[in-house]
């Protein structure tokens, strides 16, 4: 169950990515693989720090309380990008290069992290593992963002981007109702 709690959680950080790499796609940018690790490794150290921080913040409260809290947290967190994903019309930027440099890399990948900061407090809090989310943070980075890259083009991915909110919502409600149950 801790290796499930840990995937929803990477995936649904990292579903930004998904919609980064679809945008590059349709306007037929590539994101090789050394710009894709540059963003995966600051989204994964940036999520690492985050979670240390959570982990410091759990010091003060009891493990019970801090698990209710992050539930609490995660669902609340999901219903509002539910919530978002039917208010939001979101503009994809335009670009005139073909590939993504070295330093649209560490500007994404800055960009993409910010969401893991609170999100990565949040599972500290829940008491999730730091190792495994890293690694499943950076995996899942990695994947997302090449597999939203090459369905650019495609009608799934251009259905999944559209949805992304939704999408990582229902992943964060799931992974509260999950984490509330699991630490009973």
């Amino acid at each position: 169950m801790p290796f499930i709690l840990a995937l929803l959680f990477s995936i649904s950080s990292n579903l930004d990515n998904f919609v980064i790499g679809f945008s590059y796609g349709v306007q037929n940018k590539r994101i090789d693989l050394i710009p894709n690790i540059i963003i995966a490794l600051i989204t994964a150290i940036v999520t690492y720090v985050s979670m240390i921080l959570g982990q410091w913040l759990t010091h003060l409260i009891s493990h019970q309380e801090s698990s209710d809290i992050g539930s609490i947290v995660f669902i609340g967190l999901g219903l509002w990008s539910i919530g978002n994903s039917f208010s939001n019309n979101k503009k994809t930027r335009h670009d005139d290069t073909k590939e993504l440099g070295f330093k649209a890399a560490i500007g994404l990948g800055i960009l993409l992290s910010i969401n893991n900061i609170g999100v990565g407090i949040l599972g500290s809090v829940s008491r999730l593992n730091i190792n495994l989310i890293t690694i499943l943070t950076f995996i899942t980075s990695i994947l997302l963002t090449y597999l939203g890259n090459h369905l650019g083009n495609n009608v799934i991915g251009k259905w999944l981007g559209k949805y992304n909110d939704l999408v990582s919502g229902l992943l964060l409600v799931i992974l509260g109702l999950l984490s509330f149950v699991y630490a009973l």
